[in-house]
């Protein structure tokens, strides 16, 4: 199986929600194989990741941050060297896997834009504004690491037989061309999942009622229970994402920062400190007890 083919199943597996989890019950004398092991595996793991995606969402806790080397020149015009930086950081992508960055990483703008083709550019640029948009973002990715020789599984290989030894956490980083949203998205507590609806559905008379009650009681706890309402029915149609096979990584994907480059033509882009600006501060962010403990100071 390819490095591809792989991370597509562990995503894929990853987004699977509703399935039931199911641990091994080791008895004496049970001969267990190395499906066994990957059960064990995958209970333990998968029980995380459902956790961290259901009660914490996808979101940035700290760090990872974007930036441009340089970040400023004297002339506008000039044709510059400049590198995307993403620095260290931890966070959890959109299928409740951690991400952690533990080394600054980066990458040539000008040569990633020439590489990419104008067709291929095309989705992120707005001509009214003059302007080619960039989305920066980051998911987990397995990472196959220390090879080892295993028994053929064919005859006559020309090559011994080696595969990984370990499954190291690894991170996926990605520019990608793409416009910002347009208007105000909805409420989406899950990144892989739809939002919210804008208002409750379904109710009875009795929850209309408890509903109304909360509301005549203070505005907060009003809004709370309309928030509880509206999540009543947010898994009707399904646990796991209703989402179609190739657009997995996409649910899987946590937004870093939108970066803005100032051209009027995608054939000749100048790329230039002054004429790019670069938007941390659209990224979801992860809310802890410590934060809010420490606002309420």
């Amino acid at each position: 199986m390819s490095s591809s083919a792989k991370d597509f199943a562990t995503v894929e597996q990853d987004a699977n929600l509703e399935s039931p989890l199911r641990r091994v019950a080791y008895e004496a004398g049970m001969m267990l194989g190395l499906e066994a092991t990957r059960d064990e595996q995958g209970y333990h793991r998968r029980r995380l990741t459902r956790q961290q995606y259901w009660l914490h969402g996808a979101g940035t806790l700290a760090g990872m941050a974007v930036s441009i080397d340089p970040d400023a020149a004297e002339d506008p015009d000039t044709d510059m060297t400049v590198r995307v930086l993403v620095g260290p950081g931890f966070g959890i992508d959109g299928l409740g896997r951690e991400v952690l960055v533990h080394e600054p990483y980066c990458v040539n703008l000008g040569e990633w834009l020439a590489a990419q083709g104008e067709t291929a550019l095309h989705d992120g640029f707005d001509a009214g504004e003059s302007r080619l948009w960039l989305r920066v973002s980051v998911r987990y990715q397995d990472c196959p690491v220390a090879a080892q020789p295993v028994l053929a599984r064919k005859l006559n290989m020309s090559t011994d037989p080696v595969q990984p030894s370990r499954i190291a956490d690894g991170v996926l980083l990605e520019i990608q061309p793409e416009l910002p949203p347009a208007g105000e998205p909805g409420y989406r507590p899950w990144q892989a999942h739809g939002p919210l609806a804008d208002a409750p559905e379904g109710l009875t008379d009795a929850e209309q009622a408890t509903l109304a009650a909360a509301e005549a009681e203070s505005e907060a706890a009003g809004r709370l229970m309309n928030l509880h309402a509206r999540l009543l029915h947010a898994l009707d149609d399904g646990v796991s994402p209703q989402t179609v096979a190739d657009r997995l990584h996409e649910s899987a994907r946590l937004l870093l920062a939108r970066i803005a480059i100032e051209t009027t033509s995608l054939s000749h882009i100048v790329v230039n400190p002054s004429r790019i600006s670069v938007n941390n501060l659209v990224r979801p962010f992860l809310v802890t007890p410590g934060q809010l403990a420490h606002l309420a100071r």
